[in-house]
């Protein structure tokens, strides 16, 4: 078992600057989720989650590069969020909130089944409403009794 810490310990040696890149982006991560959730939720409207079948999205309105441009920026807005959010369930930060945003603020197929399975997961829609009411807004419903 000696053999395998001392593999370890000489790795670990080697990868300082690694490490410390990565611990750095870590604390970032974790100020940054900090710092954003509690604006993000409170931008959700009370009654998102209280739909029996997926709502419809009204098209854009305006030129169809700005069209474009804006459906693109929700998507890579989104993305980064969703990848943000698998990190910080292994590393400092609030993932299963930062992946549901993320999730949230792209457009994709199925995306309607997948905010429904999640805001039902024990403590999601507890946490969002907590964060809310730090914020001073309604809290979500989702004509579910809870």
């Amino acid at each position: 078992m000696s053999g395998a810490w001392s593999l370890l310990s000489d790795w670990f040696s080697s990868h300082e600057q690694l490490l410390f890149w990565v611990g750095l982006g870590s604390a970032l991560m974790l100020a940054a989720s900090i710092a954003a959730l509690p604006w993000l939720v409170g931008r959700i409207p009370a009654g998102y989650f209280d739909h029996t079948q997926e709502p419809t999205i009204p098209p854009l309105e305006g030129h169809p590069a700005i069209r474009f441009m804006v459906h693109l920026l929700r998507n890579i807005t989104g993305l980064l969020l969703i990848v943000a959010g698998i990190l910080m369930l292994f590393l400092p930060g609030q993932g299963l909130l930062t992946l549901l945003l993320g999730i949230m603020v792209a457009h994709f197929p199925g995306k309607y089944h997948i905010e429904q399975w999640f805001i039902r997961k024990p403590g999601i829609l507890a946490t969002l409403n907590w964060f809310r009411q730090k914020g001073g807004h309604e809290p979500l419903y989702t004509g579910k009794a809870d």
